[in-house]
C-alpha cells in the first residue's frame, strides 16, 4: 500500500521518540537537589522596632538573617563543596551530614510542638551547607555564570569527581524569629 506507514516504521518511530525523551530527562535531571530557607531576626517583640532616638525616629536593628540550605545527593556519593553564592556574595563553605527529615520550630518566638520540614525524609545522604566567609569572587564558567543570574544560591560541588552545582531560584522565608 503506497503512501501509508508500516506498523513495523511505527513502532520504531515511537521507540526512537520515547527513548530520546527518557535521555533528554536524564541528562537534564541535576544529581543534586538544593533546598534554601532564611529566617531573620527581629528586635525585640515581633511587629516592635527599635528606636534610635527621644524622637522617635524608627530605625531597624540590624540582625543578620539565619540562612538554612542543604544540598542532596544520591546515598554513599563522594561530595564536597568549593564555593557558594548567595544573594550577590561569594562564600567559603563546608559540608556538613545531617539526618533527615530536617525539621526546625514553625514559630522560634512562641516554642511549640509544630515544626516545619526543611529537608524531607529521604534515603539519599544530606548535607547542611555551612558558609564561613564572604570570600574574593570566585573565576566562574559560562554555566556558572549564567546559574547565578537565575538564582539566588548557587554552590559549586565536586559529586563523585564531577562539577555539580546546586541551586536555589528562590529562598523561601520562614517565620521570623524576635530577638530577646
Amino acid at each position: 500500500m503506497t503512501g501509508l506507514w508500516s506498523w513495523s516504521a511505527i513502532r520504531s518511530i515511537v521507540f526512537g521518540a520515547v527513548a530520546a525523551a527518557v535521555m533528554s530527562s536524564a541528562t537534564a535531571q541535576s544529581p543534586v537537589a538544593t533546598y534554601g530557607y532564611s529566617r531573620a531576626t527581629l528586635p525585640g517583640i515581633p511587629g516592635e522596632r527599635a528606636t534610635s532616638d527621644q524622637k522617635g525616629t524608627e530605625e531597624h536593628s540590624v540582625f543578620p538573617t539565619k540562612y538554612h540550605l542543604y544540598v542532596e545527593v544520591q546515598r554513599g556519593s563522594r561530595v564536597a563543596a568549593e564555593w557558594a553564592w548567595l544573594r550577590g556574595k561569594y562564600y567559603d563553605c563546608a559540608l556538613t551530614k545531617v539526618s533527615t527529615p530536617v525539621m526546625v520550630e514553625s514559630d522560634p518566638g512562641v516554642p511549640t510542638e509544630k515544626k516545619e520540614t526543611l529537608v524531607p525524609k529521604t534515603s539519599n545522604d544530606v548535607y547542611s551547607v555551612v558558609l564561613d566567609g564572604v570570600k574574593a569572587p570566585e573565576p566562574s564558567n559560562g554555566q556558572a555564570r549564567e546559574l547565578i543570574a537565575n538564582n539566588e544560591v548557587v554552590i559549586a560541588l565536586a559529586v563523585n569527581g564531577t562539577r555539580g552545582y546546586g541551586t536555589v531560584h528562590s529562598i523561601k522565608a520562614l517565620r521570623p524569629a524576635a530577638a530577646m
